[in-house]
C-alpha cells in the first residue's frame, strides 16, 4: 500500500491509498479532519480499508454474485497523474482497468478512473467508468463517505423528505421518509432513490454541503452500537463519530454498451457557523 499527499496552494490536503484509490483524509484550508478513519482499521494489502471514502464497484453491498462491495475497494489502482494546477487547486488522478484477478468474478473489459480535486473548503470525488469491450454490461457503485462528525446525536440530514427508502435494518423495501430532518438514534442502513442534487449534514460548528452529480441514489448508514461491536475493524465508539452519506447507483444500475462512458461524481462543501 502506498499514499499520496494532495495540497492546494491554500494548504487544503488529502491523503489517498493506491489500494483502492481510497481518499483517506480530507482537511480543508485552515480547517480540521472531515474524514472518519478507524484506527483500528486493518491497513493491509487486499484487506477493505475501514472510513475514508471506499471506492465500490462494481457491486453494491451483497446485490449481486460479487464479493461484497465488489473487487475496486481492494484493487491496486495506478495513479496517472498528481500535483497542483495553476489555478491553485491540487488534483490526482488514479486508473483501475480489467485485470486476471477481476475478469474471475466479473468478466468484463474496463477502464475506470478516479479523480481527486480540492482546494479551500471543497473536496471533489468523480469515478468514470468506459467500457472497453465488445458486450454490454450494467454494474452498481457508491462512494461510500465516512463524513467525520463531533456527535453523532447532535448530526442532522437535511434533503430526504419526501423520498423513498430501502430499509436493510427492517427490511421494508418501500418506505417514505416523512421527517424534515433524519437524525440517527440507532443502527441505520437506507437506500434513498431519486435523491435531489444536494443534501446537508448540520452539526453546531458547521455545515456539510454534500452535492451529488451522475448518481440517482444516496445511501445512509451509521452501525449503531449493537452494529459497531460486531465489526472487528471499528474503533470503539466509531459510530458516535461518523455517518455515511453515499452517492450511489443501485436502484437502477448503470447499463453501458460497447464504447460508452459514464461519470458520477460527489462535491463536499464545508460551511462553518457561529453555532
Amino acid at each position: 500500500m502506498n499514499f499520496l499527499t494532495l495540497q492546494a496552494a491554500d494548504g487544503a490536503s488529502a491523503t489517498i491509498c493506491d489500494q483502492g484509490a481510497h481518499v483517506c483524509s480530507w482537511i480543508p484550508a485552515g480547517g480540521r479532519e472531515q474524514l472518519f478513519l478507524s484506527r483500528t482499521s486493518a491497513m493491509a494489502d487486499g484487506v477493505a480499508i475501514r472510513g475514508g471514502v471506499p471506492v465500490i464497484f462494481p457491486q453494491f453491498a451483497a446485490l449481486g454474485r460479487l464479493p461484497r462491495h465488489g473487487f475496486a475497494r481492494t484493487s491496486a489502482w495506478r495513479l496517472l497523474r498528481s500535483g497542483r494546477r495553476a489555478d491553485g487547486t491540487a488534483q490526482a488522478v488514479y486508473q483501475l482497468k480489467e485485470n486476471r484477478a477481476s475478469l474471475v468474478v466479473w468478466p468484463q473489459a474496463f477502464c475506470a478512473e478516479l479523480s481527486v480535486t480540492l482546494h479551500g473548503q471543497r473536496l471533489e470525488i468523480a469515478l468514470e467508468v468506459e467500457n472497453s469491450g465488445d458486450a454490454r454490461f450494467s454494474f452498481t457503485c457508491a462512494l461510500h463517505s465516512y463524513l467525520a462528525v463531533a456527535d453523532i446525536a447532535a448530526a442532522s440530514l437535511h434533503g430526504l423528505q419526501g423520498l423513498r427508502y430501502r430499509d436493510s435494518v427492517s427490511g421494508n423495501s418501500d418506505v417514505l421518509e416523512t421527517a424534515d430532518a433524519l437524525r440517527i438514534d440507532g443502527e441505520t442502513d437506507r437506500i434513498y432513490s431519486g435523491v435531489p442534487a444536494v443534501l446537508e449534514l448540520r452539526q453546531p460548528q458547521q455545515s456539510t454541503r454534500i452535492a451529488s452529480s451522475g448518481f440517482a441514489d444516496a445511501v445512509v448508514w451509521n452501525p449503531g452500537l449493537d452494529g459497531a461491536v460486531k465489526l472487528a475493524d471499528l474503533e470503539a465508539g466509531g459510530e458516535r463519530r461518523m455517518l455515511c452519506v453515499e452517492a450511489a447507483a443501485i436502484v437502477q444500475p448503470v447499463r453501458l454498451a460497447a464504447g460508452e462512458r459514464w461519470r458520477g461524481s460527489q462535491t463536499l462543501d464545508i460551511v462553518l457557523t457561529d453555532n
